[in-house]
Formats: structure tokens, C-alpha cells, sequence
């Protein structure tokens, strides 16, 4: 998944050197296609070498505490990060149409009951006491950061349990930050392309009546904050009457600013970031 262009400003001098080191290394501007990546950086076999190491640890971690744990392979985590705000037979505006960013609107989770693989038959079958033993062991504090979608993310810093012992073995200690950017995607937000199309997105967003900067997580960051102070806490499931109706009509916010927010991608910055992520890259990249 791509960093935003916030996330990525606000790491360029942590990251500076290294965007030198690769403009110098011949990058776009050499005439060569670079090699496609996936997460963190990675190559394709790199994905798959570390996606499989990781599981393994995590099996050794949670043998080690007295539970069962199937490593998971790496087509099953690839389809659960398929389930990350998409969904497998949607297009991207028919998700959208129906569950937004998924902030307000589902309060299921896809991407982790698919990213369990087998063991989430094993979490299933036991009792309610072992249940919660088991996913505290596997997930730590947070059940919420699994491992599919904490990948998809490049942000593994709310990861926990045997998740994290695991993650920690195979990344580096800087991809275990939130505040990770591959360089590359530096070296995509400071294109100057990149940055009109974001002010003409950041424009096009005004006329429409919203005032978000170039950036999808601000829209998600906005609506958690909203749903958060309309829960206090409880299950969302259990919402009636006043509540319930203002639960609704904050799905409905979502849906239409997320509608608005498409269009304006549709318009000005998704055909600018395909050229410049594929003289960066080398390929179109995912997210």
C-alpha cells in the first residue's frame, strides 16, 4: 500500500540521504524499467522469503505458550490483503458506494478472518476463557493489528503477542515503526507531477465542500475521531434510537465525502501517480 503524501513528508529528512543515493544510482532517469516492489520495499521473493519466515516464528511463539497455531501461507495472506478497503467482485466504486473507507460503515473484519487461515476454524472451536487467551498470546493488547493487514500497512508498531516476536526477528528495526517510508515513495511525492495533482485533488475536494489535504488518511483519521466520540466506548452493535440514527447518518457523511473524494481521484491524481510510480518502480503499484 502506498504511504500517503503526508506520512511521506513527514519523515523526508530521516529519509533525505537515501532519496540522494538512489537519484544518484540512475533511478527513472536512466532509461531502465526498476524492478516491481511490494511492501516495505520488497521484491517478490523477498515477500514471499518473509511472509513465510514470519509464520513459522509465529506457529514456534504460540507452541511455546501452549497453542495451536497453522502457519499461514502466503497466497492466504495475499488474499486477505486483497480484502484491505476492497473487496474480491466489487469494482472500486461500487465498495465505496456501499461501505466508504469501512470506518463507520462495517465493523467486521475481513482482513484478519482471512489472514487466520485454518487457525481461525482453531480460535472458533474453543472456549470463550481459551478464546481470549489465545488472541491476547497471538495478537497482544491490540487484536485489531494482525499480521495481513499490519503488512498491508507498512506499520507494524501496534502489533503484539507473537505477532510482534515474529515481525521483530524478520523486518528491520525501522520498518517496525509507523513512521517507516520506503524511499522510493519519497522520491513519487516529491515529483513535481505529484504535487499538482495533489493541490488540484486538495481544490477539487474544496469545491465539493471538504477541506482535507492531499490525503486519504485524513479522511479515515476525521471519522474515526467522529465515530469514537459518538461509541464512548460501546459496541456499535448495540446503538438505538437518537444514537443509532446519528451512527447512520455519519455512514451516510462517509459514503459521500469517500464518493467525492473518487472523483476527484479519478480526475486529477490517479493517471499522474500510474506515470510516475511506474518510472519509479518500475510497475503500477497496489493500494
Amino acid at each position: 500500500m502506498r504511504k500517503s503524501v503526508r506520512a511521506v513528508a513527514a519523515v523526508l529528512g530521516i529519509v533525505a540521504l537515501s532519496v540522494v543515493i538512489m537519484a544518484c544510482g540512475g533511478g527513472s532517469g536512466s532509461g531502465q524499467k526498476l524492478p516491481g516492489v511490494r511492501e516495505f520495499g520488497l521484491t517478490d521473493e523477498e515477500f514471499v522469503t518473509r511472509v513465510e519466515k514470519v509464520q513459522q516464528l509465529i506457529a514456534v511463539c504460540m507452541d511455546r505458550a501452549g497453542f495451536e497455531y497453522v502457519p499461514v501461507d502466503v497466497a492466504t495472506i495475499e488474499k486477505a490483503q486483497s480484502s484491505v478497503r476492497q473487496e474480491p467482485g466489487l469494482t472500486r466504486r461500487q465498495y465505496k458506494e456501499r461501505w466508504g473507507l469501512s470506518v463507520t460503515t462495517r465493523f467486521d473484519d475481513p482482513v484478519r478472518a482471512v489472514g487466520l487461515g485454518p487457525n481461525a476454524q482453531i480460535i472458533e472451536r474453543l472456549p470463550e476463557a481459551e478464546r481470549v487467551a489465545y488472541e491476547l498470546t497471538l495478537f497482544g493488547e491490540n487484536p485489531d493489528s494482525d499480521f495481513a493487514f499490519a503488512l498491508d500497512e507498512e506499520d507494524f508498531s501496534s502489533t503484539g503477542g507473537c505477532t510482534r516476536e515474529a515481525v521483530s526477528q524478520v523486518f528491520t528495526p525501522e520498518q517496525l515503526e509507523g513512521t517507516y517510508v520506503n524511499p522510493k515513495d519519497v522520491l513519487v511525492a516529491e515529483d513535481p507531477r505529484i504535487k499538482e495533482a495533489e493541490r488540484n485533488w486538495t481544490q477539487c475536494m474544496h469545491d465539493r465542500g471538504y477541506n482535507y489535504q492531499a490525503d486519504q488518511d485524513a479522511i479515515i483519521e476525521d471519522y474515526e475521531q467522529r465515530l469514537a466520540a459518538l461509541l464512548q466506548g460501546d459496541d456499535p452493535e448495540s446503538l438505538t434510537g437518537s444514537r443509532l440514527e446519528q451512527l447512520r447518518a455519519l455512514q451516510a457523511q462517509e459514503i459521500q465525502v469517500t464518493l467525492a473524494d473518487l472523483d476527484c481521484q479519478e480526475r486529477f491524481t490517479d493517471e499522474i501517480y500510474r506515470q510516475v510510480e511506474e518510472e519509479v518502480f518500475g510497475r503500477r503499484v497496489s493500494g
